[in-house]
């Protein structure tokens, strides 16, 4: 294969991310999207000069696509992934989470497996130059792990402005699984039980029926325990849309990692903290951590080789979601099925 030719489903901000990323790549010969909000489809289709289409059937329909990237709200992955890989898509990018239920994660899994789909998943912490000096350091080294911490936060405005579906998601669901994966990731090792709790309050004033806050104690194979706490109720006056860190104790090393990445910058009104590493669109190629995913899914279609975040991944960070919504629930610890 020697270019690629690519669907993107939705439009919203992850979608324009995909289409500026694959409409910039020298790799890909032809880009189309589905976006059911008429305004975000004409938007799509003028500023990159691609065609548009009002439904993922008739998208498939009509075009000759090698992959489809799913850029849709987290609850609505599902549809559009057995879709495609009904329809013969023999390649799939899906935003994190897989799904939002472990029934529906399964379906995917079951189904790439009989049609032979290959599915990567966007963690993209796995790209983070940070975490994966942490990796090889681990690896290289004689070091047991004892203990970890990490917290991934948004500011308020995330779940009642930006998301029109807040309700049916989750502090675990919309941030925690990045953190469950990059804990798998960095250890190579997988989650035994879990112990979670959560908070109900600020949002639920707001009618978002969904939790504020979510902690979990997360044990794994490797005998390291692990404090996971995720939240997205800070005040918007805080200087980036989100934070968060990363600590890990071994028998003889220790590591940390926060979000604050040495800039900081100041107007009349607010501080902001960029993050220039993530996401960067200013030149003719875009580049950051959070681009290369991406850019990777691409590679890894014509050269044949795997993908850093697979189905698997997938599952097994909705597994561990799964585990802390019933922690949270029946207040007990929960082992993960194998």
């Amino acid at each position: 294969m020697k270019k690629v030719s690519i669907g993107v489903v939705g439009a919203g901000i992850y979608g324009n991310y995909h289409l500026n990323i694959y409409t910039s790549d020298k790799n890909v010969e032809n880009v189309v999207v589905c976006e059911l909000n008429e305004r975000r489809k004409q938007q799509a289709e003028d500023k990159y000069g691609i065609k548009g289409y009002s439904s993922v059937d008739s998208m498939l329909q009509n075009e000759q696509l090698d992959a489809v990237s799913i850029a849709t709200s987290d609850p609505y992955h599902f549809d559009t992934a057995m879709d495609a890989m009904n329809h013969g898509i023999k390649y799939l990018f899906i935003e994190k989470p897989l799904a939002t239920t472990l029934d529906e994660s399964y379906q995917i899994v079951q189904l790439a497996e009989e049609k032979n789909v290959r599915i990567c998943v966007d963690f993209h912490k796995r790209w983070d130059p940070a975490y994966n000096a942490i990796k090889k350091e681990l690896k290289s080294g004689d070091a047991n792990l004892i203990r970890g911490y990490m917290s991934l936060d948004d500011i308020i405005d995330v779940p009642t402005k930006w998301l029109n579906w807040a309700d049916k998601s989750s502090p675990a669901w919309f941030l925690g699984v990045h953190c469950y994966d990059l804990i798998r990731y960095l250890t190579g090792s997988e989650v035994e039980t879990v112990y979670a709790t959560g908070n109900k309050g600020v949002l639920a004033n707001q009618g978002i029926d969904t939790y504020d806050s979510m902690q979990a104690i997360l044990t794994m194979t490797d005998g390291s325990n692990w404090t996971v706490e995720n939240a997205w109720v800070l005040p918007n006056t805080f200087p980036k849309s989100n934070d968060g860190q990363l600590v890990i104790v071994t028998d003889n090393k220790y590591f940390k990692n926060e979000s604050y990445r040495g800039l900081e910058q100041y107007t009349s009104e607010k501080a902001s903290i960029p993050n220039y590493l993530f996401m960067n669109f200013d030149e003719e190629v875009p580049w950051g951590f959070g681009i290369e995913p991406i850019q990777d899914f691409v590679r890894n279609i014509i050269e044949n080789t795997d993908f850093r975040a697979n189905v698997y991944d997938g599952l097994q960070a909705t597994k561990i979601a799964n585990a802390i919504h019933e922690s949270v629930i029946t207040k007990k610890i929960i082992k993960l099925e194998k």
